[in-house]
């Protein structure tokens, strides 16, 4: 999968931004971004030991070190759901959790591409064993339960820093601890727990602080906030058919999940010794359940941040149907339980070694073998020009991009071109770049030549 399957487009729109960077430009201020900015920062530093402007050969290795890098952060996030499934009841749940995990579908899809989600996924996890830790009842400090919150809030803010779509862990970690606040009868008593509860708030704040403040010493406070928050809280693109893939690539551990989540209320209303910490769990997994329903472009990559808790509370429900029987057939029934669910997760992964990039390095090698490092790509939503200068603002053009360029920065553009002074080599022509409109089509006809009706060259140009 890693060196042959499909490439995304999304990969090629994050390396081409992780590769700005590298250059020294701006996120938001220099070209347009609406993703959180860590992940382009923490890649930047391998593009020293690529040289992707000057050669194709070069360039597919960086995508395939991507894609490798990706499954790194994507085995310790498995790691993590191990570490939490100890962390909240015993080292059985923790296997069979971080089984049911990379079996998943989503999870082997979307953490083996180039994408910001990966990087945020281990700091979310860590924010969750955090907050188990913290609210564990056998931390025996008060002290230590608000250093683990903090912990947690620095974790999840780092991971909002990495895609803001971690925004919607937090309404669920509020409900929660605000009922922990409330209810809980614990020695250190409401007002500590409030402290608690702040130090865990102050914990998401302070990542998210300190990299506006970085952005507004260069100038680019406002746009940081405008991009990355207000233009992606009024998109409009509906989405919900991923919800349908989900579904069917991952019912039966969805079933479960529901089966240890009733399990896991009955016994936290029926004991006297609540768990606090699977409690939130759940709080939080129903409010990126809920958060599903209300987003529109809950794409597949959202569902990285439900998939590993309702594992842990699905390794919960196969358990508890499983210790239903004679002891000495438990782990047989569990090593048989293993076919079954692993049915229609290796059914949704069929397109995954169907679908080859082949076709696409083939567009890319032709795209280096034509145009020089420093010469301008204008490309829709194809990804052809990732290591080549862009040519517009917004470098990449998709359908819900296309209904939110601003009418004026559009206009100003086709000036530029029509003026000469922004003159791209090289224009792949997709669909994207057609809805821009009639005038750029004129300007394009006039001006470009093109052999296969895809890629158009400049007339005069070598």
């Amino acid at each position: 999968m890693l060196a042959h399957r499909k490439f995304d487009p999304d990969e090629f729109q994050h390396a081409h931004a992780a590769w700005c960077v590298f250059k020294g430009m701006i996120p938001y201020k220099d070209f347009f971004e609406h993703h959180t900015p860590w992940y382009y920062y923490a890649l930047r530093p391998f593009f020293h030991w690529f040289a992707v402007d000057a050669s194709f050969e070069s360039a597919k290795h960086f995508l395939l070190f991507g894609r490798g890098l990706s499954l790194v952060l994507a085995m310790l996030s498995a790691l993590l759901v191990i570490l939490i499934g100890r962390r909240w009841e015993n080292h059985r749940i923790a296997w069979v959790a971080g089984f049911l995990l990379v079996g998943q579908p989503v999870f082997l899809e979307k953490t083996v591409e180039i994408r910001p989600d990966v990087l945020a996924l281990p700091f979310f996890l860590g924010g969750l064993y955090f907050l188990l830790r913290g609210l564990d009842r056998g931390t025996g400090s008060v002290s230590r339960c608000r250093w683990c919150l903090l912990a947690a809030g620095l974790s999840l803010g780092a991971a909002v820093m990495a895609t803001q779509k971690m925004l919607f862990v937090l309404p669920g970690a509020a409900v929660g601890l605000a009922i922990w606040w409330l209810a809980a009868r614990t020695t250190e008593g409401p007002r500590s727990r409030i402290l608690s509860t702040v130090a865990f708030f102050v914990g998401v704040a302070v990542p998210g602080t300190l990299t506006w403040a970085a952005f507004a010493l260069h100038h680019a406070g406002d746009v940081f906030i405008k991009n990355n928050f207000l233009l992606n809280s009024k998109w409009s693109h509906v989405a919900h058919e991923q919800l349908l893939r989900v579904l069917a690539g991952s019912a039966p551990v969805l079933v479960l999940c529901l089966l240890g989540c009733t399990v896991s209320l009955y016994r936290f209303f029926r004991s006297g010794q609540r768990s606090w910490g699977e409690f939130l769990l759940g709080c939080i997994l129903f409010g990126l359940v809920a958060g599903i329903l209300v987003v529109p472009v809950a794409h597949r990559q959202y569902y990285l941040m439900p998939i590993p808790i309702a594992c842990l509370f699905a390794a919960k429900g196969l358990l508890f149907l499983i210790d239903l029987v004679q002891e000495r057939a438990r782990a047989w029934l569990l090593i048989l339980a293993i076919f079954p669910l692993s049915v229609l997760p290796v059914l949704g992964l069929r397109q995954s070694f169907v679908s080859r990039n082949d076709s696409q390095l083939a567009r890319l090698e032709y795209v280096f073998a034509n145009t020089k490092p420093t010469d301008m790509v204008m490309d829709g939503w194809e990804g052809t020009g990732v290591f080549r200068p862009h040519a517009f603002h917004y470098f990449f053009i998709h359908d819900e991009m296309l209904g939110k360029l601003p009418p004026e920065r559009v206009d100003a553009y086709l000036d530029a071109l029509e003026n000469g002074r922004i003159g791209p080599r090289l224009i792949a022509m997709d669909d994207h770049l057609v809805a821009l409109g009639s005038r750029f089509l004129r300007f394009v006809d006039r001006n470009y030549v093109s052999r296969d009706g895809f890629f158009y060259f400049s007339k005069g140009s070598p």
